[in-house]
């Protein structure tokens, strides 16, 4: 991803996160903001410390060694039981101020719903990586792609075309036809399961199984600063509701809000997430502002606009014995003749990811056409 953003001359835009802080309600309800190692064993306790540092050595120090970024690697043991399960030992406070907020803020869905394999893929790539946006905002660089590559928008595949089983190009919704000796489908799996040609039975049926996290986030623009003391903060320890979790963007991105007015972000995870998709925007909204009322209070005086963002697919989510049918689907795919499938979905749910499987995909694209 770097070497991309420097291709492009943007590696001096990149802005590193200056704010780290999390704020936790603990069980009364109250805002608690741990300072380093000190302040979290203060709020995990003498039982969630030593759970904690049971996990550290075990899962993170002696673990399995895997990619951050591509799946490539079968781990039974990680990947055939939930984060829930593999984790039943822990106490309540491990779990309510780490294990359900990290699942919530890395992997958009709780811990029953995921496996321990992206689970302990997203923790260790957290504590390893720093979190960067452009200083124009990332859409910067996908603007500047697009001045070198011919992008066309509103211009909908309708279906990839084949002819004895070879690619011949793609047929759009307009009913244009474009034609290619190798297509490649990054989008989203949803839209690649209904992309691929019948023909391509088992990859089909792969990626209309692959299971996702929907996104139904709401956005509330104040009519005021709202410099808080943590740019994430989470509830799961004192509460179970939707929206559990909120980032303050413009503690978090400062540079992406010169107005310096507070913008609050309301997070719901899977599986409430998937039943959000049949609400109306202001019963989202209400909702969303109830529940960060907890974290910011008296917000609901100060908002200007609240707006609703809805993503039908939102991110891949690796339930337990997903990596192994991933596996089995990339090396299918292997054989497919002029189409290759790129998206960070296949390896994790990060730009990096992505960014990955598009090289590896035009690299066989372009080795195929030699």
């Amino acid at each position: 991803m770097l070497k991309l953003v420097n291709s492009y001359g943007l590696s001096q835009d990149l802005m590193p996160q200056s704010n780290l802080q999390a704020g936790y309600l603990d069980r009364r309800g109250n805002i608690q903001f741990p300072q380093g190692n000190l302040g979290l064993a203060k709020l995990l306790g003498l039982r969630g410390t030593l759970d904690l540092t049971w996990f550290t050595i075990r899962y993170l120090a002696m673990s399995k060694r895997f990619s951050f970024f591509d799946t490539e690697k079968d781990i039974p043991e990680y990947d055939n039981v939930s984060a829930a399960d593999a984790f039943s030992w822990a106490g309540s406070n491990f779990k309510d101020f780490v294990l359900r907020p990290a699942a919530h803020g890395m992997a958009n869905t709780t811990a029953e719903h995921t496996n321990l394999y992206h689970t302990l893929n997203l923790i260790k790539m957290f504590g390893t990586s720093k979190v960067m946006t452009l200083r124009t905002g990332n859409v910067t660089l996908a603007e500047r792609m697009a001045k070198r590559v011919n992008v066309q928008y509103e211009t909908a595949v309708s279906k990839i075309l084949t002819n004895r089983g070879k690619v011949e190009g793609v047929l759009l919704e307009n009913g244009t036809t474009l034609s290619a000796k190798h297509v490649i489908v990054a989008c989203s799996i949803d839209r690649a399961a209904e992309l691929v040609p019948d023909g391509m039975q088992t990859a089909k049926e792969f990626l209309s199984s692959f299971p996702n996290a929907p996104f139904s986030l709401v956005y509330f623009f104040l009519d005021r600063p709202l410099q808080t003391e943590a740019f994430v903060y989470m509830g799961h320890a004192y509460r179970d509701t939707v929206f559990n979790m909120a980032l303050n963007h413009t503690v978090k991105t400062p540079h992406l809000v010169p107005s310096g007015k507070g913008i609050i972000s309301a997070w719901p995870c899977y599986p409430d997430a998937a039943r959000l998709a049949q609400q109306s925007e202001s019963d989202l909204i209400i909702q969303a502002l109830r529940d960060v009322e907890a974290f910011f209070p008296g917000i609901s005086q100060w908002v200007d606009e609240a707006r609703v963002q809805r993503h039908t697919w939102g991110v891949g989510r690796f339930a337990p014995g997903q990596h192994a049918k991933i596996l089995a689907f990339k090396k299918e795919a292997e054989s497919f003749d002029g189409i290759s499938f790129a998206g960070n979905d296949y390896d994790g749910v990060h730009m990096e990811s992505g960014v990955r499987g598009g090289l590896r995909a035009a690299e066989r694209a372009l080795k195929g056409n030699k």
